[in-house]
């Protein structure tokens, strides 16, 4: 009988090698052939169709480029970078092709590949596999800091709720890298983030999230929310009482207008439409059971922010130039477009943009601002009343402050200089923020002067939730606030509900 080869001897006591724990295992991971086979079946049934994969699509080399990364966290790299050139090779390709795919995914180059093919086809294969290094295994990254393991699960759930597809692996690792400074109090001394930007991509992956197209995506989770459907009924509610109060139109192929027989009110609809060049991110990260809406891309675009009035006027609001030149008379401010560009005599406006997809609160107030001084000067809107109706965006109803712009303790953030709200008695209450000394008293420190029961050791995320409740920080919008200014009523069309709002 022959002797057995070197490699074949190697092979054989390689897989005999097994540690205490595999050996005790080894019933348990041999359960059962009959087991792992049904398991297998239930995944891939043989009649069922299998999804067409396009390999020529460039972003599967991300799905390969994911692959290989957490490969290299099992195995030595070289085995697998040369495993992967002498396949390709064998199959026809070139040098440079196999060293830009290998780059790519993040393997060895072609010509280190071609060293270690080198010594394994001529030489021995226990030089190729020896690791000559030594070494131990340690801790991994996030078993050392399992608090920002937290934080960048939170960020990258919140990141791919969003409908902008601007998140990617590389924003997480800029977050990651930003994190850790800053927890750990240790200063930037380089370049090179704290964890590679492949190693997020895995993360991701980890955390539950997918990299797939970025196409539409129904979306009904909030629809019953208790404060949704309050809200929704008051909405139903105000416009039905006041019914009498607004310009109506009747049915039929020719409409017509109907006159309010109670005291007129004037309502005024508006809404934003962004108009984009067509740049659109093919793919994106999302959460599968938290899937945003789909966004129509990024990139130039322009804004266009419009009224539509119900009124026999006409649909759109505007003065004529004797209705103006009062106006501007009393508010000179309003000859100065600044960086928005309105129609002449109105209040419509339009506005080029970047990156953002949408007017912020700042320019919302302007251009409300700028409709409330226009509206007393038309002749035609004389002796009436005025309700807006607002989508129930962001840039709408935000607040003067919330919960989350305050610090937990003594000398951190706080918008404001005091807080007032009306209490149970319909009395108004003011709290100062700062102390005499010009110190922030902290989230804690005003949640105490609220007379909230606050546990010991509470944390911010707890003390938010209780202090959220209080009236004092169920404050209005900004949007509102200025309309009670100009005496307008401001309303928020329903969460979910667009179609309210008949400019839609």
């Amino acid at each position: 009988m022959p002797p057995v080869s070197k490699r074949l001897r190697h092979t054989v006591a390689f897989n005999t090698r097994r540690s205490k724990e595999s050996l005790v295992s080894k019933r348990s991971e041999d359960y059962s052939y009959e087991q792992q086979k049904e398991e297998f079946t239930t995944l891939f049934k043989l009649d069922d169709q299998i999804d067409h994969i396009d390999f020529q699509n460039d972003s599967i080399i991300n799905d390969i480029s994911d692959l290989f990364s957490y490969c290299n966290t099992q195995i030595n790299t070289r085995f697998l970078s040369t495993l992967v050139y002498m396949s390709l090779r064998r199959f026809g390709h070139t040098r440079r092709v196999v060293d830009s795919f290998l780059t790519t995914i993040g393997g060895l180059t072609a010509k280190t590949c071609q060293k270690w093919t080198n010594l394994l086809v001529h030489n021995d294969f226990d030089d190729f596999i020896e690791d000559g290094r030594g070494g131990k295994q340690c801790d991994s990254f996030w078993d050392l800091h399992t608090d920002l393991e937290m934080e960048a699960k939170d960020f990258a759930f919140q990141e791919c709720s969003k409908k902008e597809a601007t998140f990617t692996a590389e924003t997480l690792a800029k977050f990651i890298d930003e994190r850790f400074y800053d927890l750990n109090n240790l200063k930037k001394a380089e370049d090179k983030l704290i964890r590679s930007i492949e190693s997020c991509r895995l993360d991701l992956r980890r955390f539950g999230c997918k990299y797939t197209e970025n196409k539409a995506r129904p979306y009904f989770l909030g629809h019953e929310r208790e404060d949704v459907v309050q809200h929704r009924e008051q909405f139903v509610t105000y416009f039905m009482e006041h019914k009498d109060h607004f310009y109506t139109i009747t049915e039929g192929e020719q409409p017509k207008w109907v006159k309010p027989t109670g005291h007129p009110i004037v309502l005024l609809c508006h809404d934003e439409s962004t108009y984009k060049s067509g740049e659109i991110s093919a793919k994106r990260w999302i959460v599968e059971d938290n899937a945003p809406f789909y966004n129509k891309g990024r990139g130039r675009s322009i804004m266009a922010s419009e009224f539509l009035v119900m009124h026999d006027s006409g649909p759109f609001f505007s003065l004529n130039d004797k209705e103006f030149k009062r106006a501007s008379n009393k508010y000179p401010d309003l000859n100065n477009d600044s960086n928005i560009t309105y129609e002449t005599q109105t209040a419509s406006a339009t506005m080029n943009i970047g990156g953002n997809n949408y007017f912020d609160n700042e320019t919302i107030l302007k251009q409300f601002e700028r409709l409330f001084q226009l509206l007393y000067f038309k002749v035609a809107y004389k002796d009436h009343d005025f309700v807006c109706l607002v989508d129930n965006a962001r840039t709408h109803t935000a607040a003067e402050y919330s919960v989350n712009d305050f610090a937990m303790k003594p000398g951190g953030r706080c918008p404001v200089d005091a807080i007032e709200y009306v209490d149970d008695q319909n009395v108004k209450v003011t709290i100062e923020c700062y102390d005499d000394d010009g110190e922030s008293k902290g989230l804690l420190k005003l949640a105490e002067e609220l007379n909230l029961h606050i546990p010991q050791n509470c944390k911010l995320l707890e003390l938010k939730e209780i202090v959220s409740e209080h009236a004092a920080f169920k404050n209005v919008s900004k949007l509102e606030k200025l309309g009670a200014k100009y005496g307008i009523k401001i309303i928020f069309a329903p969460k979910f509900h667009c179609e309210t709002n008949p400019i839609e």
